[in-house]
């Protein structure tokens, strides 16, 4: 990552010693004062130590902030590893470099995608018909006046005669939408601007006339309503872009919170409903469902649909003809279902399949005449199946047993459909599924070859956490691997929303592996590998069941001879940081290292920031509640930290531009673990000045974060 590389003089000194491990003598970090204020909440006192780094534009705090950003810099210059692993991952990246990426497919089969242009050191639009040998540059956006030239989103109409493309300046929370019209080669004038695509996208008209999408009033980090008030709104091609009609959102009868983000979806251009929702954090919310000729009058007349208690996953529903067909959670795995949209009875749906707890339903899709889906086993064995139009149920046969799978190209306006698969030791693959069932390689991408990662296996094994409950926990390791308790282990831990830590192929990871360490993967409460219960009891004021499940499997590997402590790195991101940071807090001598990108590792604090919705409050819990306000002080990795202990070597990763988590909430724990830890390790904030919480990074980008990830957790085992 770019960072401000400001040297101060005397800040630490280095002692390198032949293994190229850096130890420090001494560590001087940047100083800030503490300014406390205390919190009285139902017989608690809850003290914030540094509530004055809340004050982000506070010279103080800023040149406290770079000073921190620069010491962690300057560890990283002078840290050999860092170079070594920068190297290699730049050598087994760049034998895919140059291969496609976001890749959509239109009702007609034709494929859209970005391919890089190492020349340029941009991704350039392409265009395919079907799958044929020749493809079409549609889009250079060098050759675009407009401030970025990163296309970070695409979306063709139905029928594939135009497409929207995403242009993000990365720094900020919006992308401007602009569209390409495939008939006279020429961009529209029509130019969407305060649209995010993560929140929703957009939903093109099915006669291809215009779009519906979310729209953001308040873009300003600064403004108390910032990300609030969205709405739906509704655009035809050759009208005043400013003037966003509203269709869903802005109508206080429907009683959505200004918090929510009113979005809508539909599935194909045979749709003749349009279904909203009142989206917010989690995965189950209230819907509303109108005709879709009266949305596109400008004059919807949404009706109630199904309800959040209904635990209907809002992804994982679409409409053929005069059915609405979706997943529902339930307490054993997840079924699929069926209702009659004109008169859909929620509580009697006709059930179409049926999971379990050890392997729940996590995916399906429907086409013309068949419903395919999916069912993982603890999150990391997938198996495939068919429903076909006489409603039998088929189970495919794939290649190989893949251990993630999304399926590609669908509608219910033919029967075609794709599947992408991929493992922790496959690389992933895209296939077109036959009549007869049979997996089709659909030749779209280029497979590289990583000889080096041959003899790697995978393997998952149950863990008995605290409470008896037995957790999942996936290693990734050489298949000659000795237990003899000398083995480096790389921890990369979530545990939140119910998003399972599915299997991935990443050769910056199965570097580690190559290089003689073993990778680890727990799939703790709160993640979604068990079903939606396994996500409920890493919740609120049960989160604690997310860093015990962890502490257990970290003690099971040292238990079972796969390491020792000392050998022990632990990574998250995003909200896997109170899984992390709690483990850490409460077993510090497990860890060697502790690695956190653009983490929460403050959320008592949630509920005081205009960065974060207040929604946040149903994966979390509230303060205004007496149980969970408990939960959320005893969940804060912040707020947990204690004097006089001796934590593990530290990196925390945030960002200066991330728009659900404010770079005060890692410089509070920063600022609170440097004063208050014994050891002589490095306690760092490397702070990301240029991108966001999810934005794309780019490719170089991308290496030098993971270079500097690896290159830590290595540069800090303790033999």
């Amino acid at each position: 990552m770019i960072r401000y590389i400001l040297l101060y003089s005397g800040l630490f000194c280095f002692i390198t010693s032949c293994n190229n491990r850096q130890e420090a003598d001494s560590w001087n970090y940047p100083e800030i004062a503490e300014d406390p204020i205390s919190y009285a909440l139902f017989g608690m006192t809850v003290v914030d130590s540094y509530h004055n780094l809340k004050d982000l534009k506070d010279p103080k705090v800023q040149n406290w902030l770079k000073a921190q950003d620069s010491l962690a810099e300057t560890y990283f210059l002078n840290n050999q590893l860092f170079r070594q692993f920068k190297k290699r991952f730049q050598e087994l990246e760049g034998r895919s470099r140059g291969n496609i990426s976001n890749i959509r497919i239109d009702e007609k089969g034709n494929y859209f995608y970005l391919r890089y242009d190492e020349t340029k050191d941009i991704d350039l639009l392409y265009y395919k018909e079907k799958l044929s040998n020749q493809e079409t540059v549609l889009f250079d956006p060098s050759t675009y006046a407009i401030k970025s030239k990163n296309i970070s989103y695409l979306e063709p109409s139905f029928d594939g005669s135009k497409i929207a493309i995403g242009l993000d300046p990365r720094e900020e929370f919006t992308s401007t939408i602009i569209f390409y019209d495939l008939e006279t080669k020429k961009i529209l004038k029509d130019q969407i601007t305060q649209i995010n695509p993560d929140f929703g996208g957009i939903q093109w008209l099915p006669d291809n006339s215009g779009i519906i999408y979310l729209y953001f009033p308040f873009v300003e980090q600064s403004d108390a309503r910032y990300k609030r008030q969205s709405f739906s709104a509704i655009h035809f091609f050759g009208d005043n872009p400013q003037k966003r009609t509203p269709i869903f959102g802005d109508d206080s009868f429907l009683g959505i919170a200004s918090d929510y983000f009113p979005k809508v979806k539909m599935g194909s251009s045979w749709d003749s409903y349009i279904i909203g929702y009142s989206a917010k954090s989690g995965v189950f919310y209230d819907s509303f469902i109108a005709k879709l000729s009266d949305v596109m009058k400008g004059s919807p007349q949404w009706k109630p649909f199904f309800k959040t208690i209904d635990k209907i996953y809002y992804n994982q529903g679409e409409i053929r003809g005069q059915h609405f067909i979706y997943r529902r959670a339930t307490p054993n795995g997840n079924q699929l279902c069926q209702v009659d949209i004109e008169r859909p009875k929620f509580d009697k749906p006709l059930i179409l399949a049926t999971g379990s707890r050890e392997e729940p339903i996590t995916q399906f899709e429907i086409t013309k005449d068949n419903i395919y889906f999916i069912r993982e086993k603890y999150g990391v064995e997938i198996s495939i199946f068919r429903i076909d139009s006489l409603q039998n149920t088929i189970q495919l046969k794939p290649p190989f047993v893949p251990g993630y799978a999304s399926f590609l190209g669908e509608s219910v306006t033919h029967n075609k459909i794709g599947i992408g698969v991929d493992g922790w030791t496959s690389n992933y693959v895209r296939y077109y599924i036959d009549p007869h069932g049979k997996f089709i390689n659909e030749g779209l991408l280029d497979s590289a070859n990583f000889p080096e990662f041959r003899n790697i296996t995978s393997k998952q094994i149950l863990v008995t956490s605290h409470d008896g409950v037995e957790v999942p926990l996936s290693l990734v390791y050489k298949k000659d691997i000795k237990l003899d308790s000398n083995n480096e282990v790389f921890i990369y831990v979530y545990g939140a929303y119910g998003e399972s830590m599915s299997p991935f192929f990443s050769p910056t990871y199965l570097d580690w592996v190559s290089q003689g360490g073993i990778l680890a993967f727990p799939h703790v409460r709160g993640g979604g590998e068990k079903g939606e219960e396994w996500h409920i009891q890493g919740m609120k004021a049960l989160k604690y069941n997310s860093w015990r499940d962890l502490i257990a499997c970290t003690k099971s590997l040292i238990e079972k001879g796969y390491t020792r402590k000392g050998l022990v790195s632990l990574y998250t991101n995003s909200a896997g940081g109170i899984t992390a940071g709690m483990a850490v807090n409460e077993c510090p001598e497990l860890y060697s290292s502790f690695i956190a990108e653009v983490p929460r590792m403050h959320p008592f604090g949630l509920e005081s920031s205009t960065m974060s919705s207040s929604t946040s409050y149903i994966e979390y819990g509230t303060v205004k509640d007496s149980l969970e306000c408990l939960g959320l002080v005893q969940m804060d990795p912040y707020l947990n930290l204690r004097s006089k202990k001796n934590y593990p070597a530290t990196l925390i990763m945030p960002s200066n531009n991330d728009d659900r988590i404010p770079l005060w909430d890692s410089g509070k724990y920063i600022a609170k673990l440097q004063k208050y830890n014994q050891g002589k390790v490095p306690i760092l904030m490397d702070i990301d000045y240029h991108y966001g919480h999810e934005n794309s990074q780019g490719y170089d980008t991308s290496i030098d974060l993971n270079a500097r990830i690896f290159s830590f957790a290595k540069s800090n085992m303790k033999y």
